[in-house]
C-alpha cells in the first residue's frame, strides 16, 4: 500500500501575491517614466472642406406654383351682412365649422333653440376664412384674453364638446 498524507497543508499564497505586486509596480514605474511621453500631443488639422454637398439638381419631379400661397387671412365681413366680427375678438372656443354660411347658421340656431340651452347668441360669432379653395366659415364662442381662459372654460363648463379647439381670432 502506498501511504498518503491525508491531512496536507495548503501552499501559502502569500508568496504569489508579493511577485505579482512587484511585477505589477515595475511594469508600472517603465510605462510612467519611459513610455508615456506626455509632450507630445497629437494635432488633428482643420477641416475646410464642405461636410456634405447639396446638388444644383437634385433629380425628381419638379413642383409647379411654389410662389403661390394658399391661405389668404382677411376678414370676411362684406360677403354676408349676417356676419358679426367685432374687432376686440383674441382667443375663442370653435363649436362648427363649415364651407356654407346656411349650415354653420343652421347650427347656430339648434343650439339656441335645444330646451337645455346654456347658450346665448350674443356669445356667438361667425366668421370667414377666405382660401384659394373657398371660403371657410366658423361659429365660434366667446372672447377670451388668453388661450389659457378660454382652455379653463371649454374645460369646466362645456361638458358637450369633446375636443375643446381653441381659436385665436387675430388671425382672421
Amino acid at each position: 500500500m502506498i501511504a498518503r498524507k491525508i491531512f496536507q497543508r495548503k501552499k501559502s499564497k502569500i508568496k504569489f501575491i508579493i511577485i505579482t505586486l512587484v511585477l505589477l509596480f515595475i511594469i508600472m514605474t517603465v510605462y510612467y517614466f519611459f513610455v508615456d511621453n506626455r509632450d507630445e500631443f497629437v494635432i488633428i488639422p482643420e477641416n475646410k472642406k464642405p461636410f456634405y454637398i447639396i446638388p444644383e439638381d437634385r433629380g425628381g419631379q419638379k413642383v409647379e406654383n411654389l410662389d403661390k400661397k394658399s391661405l389668404n387671412l382677411k376678414s370676411i365681413e362684406s360677403i354676408n351682412e349676417n356676419i358679426n366680427f367685432p374687432d376686440d375678438l383674441l382667443y375663442s372656443i370653435q363649436f362648427f365649422s363649415d364651407t356654407k354660411y346656411e349650415n354653420v347658421s343652421n347650427y347656430l340656431k339648434k343650439i339656441i333653440n335645444s330646451k337645455e340651452t346654456i347658450y346665448q347668441i350674443d356669445d356667438f360669432y361667425i366668421l370667414g376664412l377666405s382660401t384659394e379653395i373657398g371660403i371657410d366659415y366658423f361659429l365660434i364662442y366667446k372672447n377670451f384674453d388668453t388661450r389659457e381662459e378660454a382652455q379653463y372654460y371649454c374645460s369646466n363648463y362645456l361638458s358637450k364638446i369633446e375636443n375643446c379647439l381653441i381659436v385665436d381670432t387675430t388671425k382672421f
